[in-house]
């Protein structure tokens, strides 16, 4: 009796260690939330048993014509995620529509690509000036991934200047972000 109390209660440890992905660093669970299909006019969502292995990273919004990016809940909030479910971040160093990450920078924090076609407001893409290539840009503000990251945990939160970059509650075509980025030399 005593050795199944000990088992029973070292499961529940693990499973209470597992649960809390990355002990109060900067990755974040993930939250099950309502998915809409844009090709669909009926939403589905997750299932409503418990579940008996961890969260899925099921985003919170579709793409659809608003929204050319995926959301999903990161770091207590909703936050824009690729087709791949990796979190996407802005820098603090940007200025609208430029990129001032580049080299080494650019392969920690790869620049998102804007996908084929017209992009609905408050979305746009600009060519950047170190390699060429298209980037995606939300309100002006470019857009990355980071290298460190995995489908659904955010671990590039808050480093080296770079945040999640969130959905505005009232975007439009021409407005400014939130905070006023000043320039900063690139880190790398």
């Amino acid at each position: 009796m005593k050795r199944t109390s000990l088992i029973t209660f070292g499961l529940a440890g693990i499973i209470a260690i597992t649960g809390c992905s990355g002990g109060g660093g900067v990755s974040s669970p993930i939250t099950p939330a309502t998915t809409t299909h844009s090709t669909s006019s009926t939403p589905t969502s997750a299932p409503t048993s418990a579940p008996t292995s961890a969260p899925t990273s099921a985003p919170t919004v579709a793409p659809s014509a608003q929204s050319v990016l995926q959301t999903q809940n990161l770091d207590s909030g909703p936050a824009f995620i690729t087709s791949s479910d990796f979190p996407v971040y802005t820098f603090d160093g940007d200025t609208t529509d430029k990129s001032n990450c580049t080299g080494g920078c650019l392969a920690i924090w790869p620049s998102v690509p804007p996908p084929a076609g017209t992009l609905p407001s408050p979305w746009s893409s600009f060519t950047r000036s170190d390699n060429g290539q298209k980037q995606l840009a939300y309100n002006g503000q470019p857009l990355y991934t980071f290298a460190d990251d995995s489908p659904g945990v955010a671990s590039g939160q808050g480093v080296m200047g770079f945040s999640l970059a969130r959905p505005s509650a009232t975007p439009s075509a021409t407005a400014a972000p939130t905070r006023t980025p000043t320039p900063a030399p690139n880190p790398y």
